[in-house]
């Protein structure tokens, strides 16, 4: 039987027998904090956007 081995060609490390994941312990671990890093960047954009917005809309008038 042919071994398995991670799918990231970067990485290419050979998974124990019966190993149920596609991709090693280190690269699932990479991909975890880059999506928690993306999470986080877009929670910051869209803090940043409604912050902005309600600046704008609670800005009232000035008297003229």
């Amino acid at each position: 039987m042919k071994e398995k081995k991670c799918k990231n060609n970067k990485c290419m490390r050979v998974l124990p027998k019966g190993y149920k994941f596609d991709y090693c312990e280190n690269c699932r671990n990479e991909q975890a904090k880059n999506v928690k890093n993306a999470g986080k960047g877009l929670l910051g954009i869209v803090g940043l956007v409604g912050g902005i917005a309600i600046a704008i809309i609670t800005k009232k008038a000035p008297k003229a």
